[in-house]
């Protein structure tokens, strides 16, 4: 587990390029800093590595990364609002902030946002538990029907886990709190992004209390969405979409992939 993270940590350290640097690219040259319009991106108060993260103060991470791609090659610029996250969702929603990232699509948040076509990445998400827990997983949710399951709060882990009523699910605010409420045997199994739940057992030195459990719970499209709020809403989703498109395309994408251990199959 440690050495995903020590590896990360140095690849970090060894592409401090910035994006124009690492593309090539020029902004828009018909449209200067001051013409850019300007979208509020919610993020959540917690972070949500590697997608977004604070280090020095400055807001970094694999979503940052992409909407400077956009930003260089669009008349739009970006203003991260740090929210927690139901009211980020919520202000989303109402269209006093404009985007929000990392989101799963599901049926009924489409009809509240306007998601950006294609996802720009994929999530994972797997089970946790403590070390001295004989459960074995295979795969099968109903192996989960007997545990105590702590979630977050508004997140979607999937569609298939969603729906998944028969299982006994305690949502809390936060990773760190779900670690703590694991360790202190308040719940039986912690499902989380691995990437950002194995960072908070290292900062917590719980290394020799928590395992992960394989396989993975699901390998799952992120996306950015947009309030519909906006009577340009429809001209922002073309543009941003097109964007991710070309970005996809491109070999700068595969190297956010490598940058950020997010090469999931």
């Amino acid at each position: 587990m440690k050495s995903i993270f020590i590896k990360i940590v140095l690849y970090l350290c060894v592409l401090p390029f910035s994006v124009l640097a690492q593309t090539g690219l020029k902004a828009d040259e018909n449209s200067s800093e001051k013409e850019k319009i300007i979208l509020k991106v919610a993020i959540s108060e917690a972070g949500y590595f590697p997608f977004d993260y604070k280090e020095n103060g400055e807001i970094k991470g694999f979503s940052v990364d992409v909407l400077n791609y956009f930003k260089a090659n669009s008349k739009y610029d970006f203003k991260f609002i740090t929210l927690p996250w139901p009211r980020a969702l919520y202000l989303v929603a109402q269209g006093k902030v404009d985007l929000i990232l990392t989101l799963f699509k599901t049926a009924r948040r489409e009809q509240i946002y306007h998601f950006i076509d294609p996802s720009y990445g994929n999530e994972v998400n797997q089970l946790f538990t403590l070390v001295d827990n004989k459960f074995e997983f295979n795969g099968q949710l109903q192996q989960l029907t007997p545990y105590s399951i702590g979630t977050i709060r508004e997140y979607s882990y999937g569609d298939t886990f969603d729906r998944a009523k028969y299982l006994k699910k305690l949502p809390v605010l936060t990773e760190g709190v779900l670690l703590k409420l694991l360790i202190a045997k308040r719940i039986d199994i912690a499902i989380s992004n691995p990437l950002i739940f194995k960072n908070i057992i290292l900062k917590e030195k719980a290394e020799s209390k928590v395992k992960a459990i394989e396989p993975y719970i699901t390998v799952t499209p992120v996306y950015m969405a947009l309030t519909r709020a906006r009577e340009d809403s429809q001209e922002i989703k073309k543009t941003l979409g097109q964007l991710t498109q070309q970005l996809k395309a491109s070999a700068y994408y595969q190297t956010l992939l490598n940058k950020y251990q997010l090469n999931f199959k």
